[in-house]
């Protein structure tokens, strides 16, 4: 019984679905299906049954699970502690980036921990929010910068970096169709929506009293949607520091309504409170952009 082994269990139990496990773990379909097959074999019983509709847990399938999840923890817990007895801070450190690094000031950032940390190799990758925080919650990622209207509960731990303001834009030309309007007119006008997991929905779903009229697409990638709003296909949320560049430029128009705050945060893993590397993460944070001793939460 390997530690892969169980890592594998616990995602198809938690995914319900060996392509979409495969997808979380980053490996194909049929090595899923083998790790699946050779822990059965190594513990002698059935975890799952197959069907059309994906993977359930068997009786002793759910009697395990608890105790996989501890082993993984514990191994978790292990690796954290040899880290901590290091005199210097090497190996990877995987975070995740929700927007712009020039916004969250990603080479400052880096900077510090490169003087710091010279043998700290610092991998960001790009995602969206909803995407960052299953990924730091399933150990994808050590730490990751997310959109949030309050901290997250349970398992996951969050320093809050800063307060953005969102606002409404629309293509270049909408200035006059947009001037003395309010939310009830706005409503009816086509938008470029978001993703069920992107922060931006639920604040503009209360905004507008329920989903707008007509939706000609739906996006949570803000390269995307600022080329849709651009080309002339409807409203959308933008950060208004972003929107204000975008109307600079030409690109965009900015409705004369009241903004909406939306907070942004770098989340971690609170089970890892105490390991070296998130420290370094959150030192680094407190100096570039001059936090409180006390920003986690």
């Amino acid at each position: 019984m390997e530690l892969y082994q169980l890592r594998t269990f616990a995602a198809v139990a938690r995914a319900g679905h060996l392509t979409r496990a495969a997808e979380g773990l980053h490996i194909s379909q049929p090595a899923v299906s083998a790790h699946i097959k050779a822990l059965e074999e190594a513990l002698g019983v059935v975890l799952f049954t197959r069907s059309a509709r994906g993977m359930s847990l068997t009786r002793e399938g759910r009697a395990l699970l608890p105790r996989a999840e501890q082993m993984l923890a514990l191994a978790a817990e292990m690796e954290q502690s040899a880290r901590a007895m290091r005199l210097e801070l090497c190996g990877e450190l995987r975070v995740g980036l929700h927007t712009d690094a020039e916004f969250l000031r990603g080479l400052p950032l880096l900077d510090v921990l490169r003087q710091r940390h010279p043998k700290l190799e610092v991998h960001l990758r790009q995602s969206m929010s909803g995407a960052i925080t299953d990924d730091v919650r399933e150990r994808r990622l050590d730490c990751g910068f997310v959109y949030g209207s309050e901290p997250p509960e349970g398992e996951l731990a969050a320093a809050r970096i800063c307060t953005t303001e969102l606002c409404v834009v629309g293509p270049p030309d909408w200035k006059r169709r947009l001037a003395q309007v309010g939310w009830e007119e706005l409503k009816a006008e086509p938008w470029v929506w978001f993703t069920e997991s992107c922060p931006y929905r639920p604040i503009l779903t209360r905004r507008l009293g329920g989903p707008p009229a007509r939706v000609v697409a739906v996006t949570d990638y803000e390269g995307t949607l600022k080329s849709l709003v651009t080309s002339g296909a409807g409203l959308s949320l933008m950060r208004r520091d972003e929107a204000k560049r975008h109307e600079a430029c030409g690109e965009v128009c900015l409705w004369d309504g009241p903004g909406e705050p939306l907070d942004v945060f770098l989340l971690y893993r609170r089970d890892r409170d105490a390991d070296p590397a998130i420290r370094a993460v959150l030192s680094a944070l407190r100096e570039v952009w001059g936090l409180a001793e006390s920003a986690a939460c």
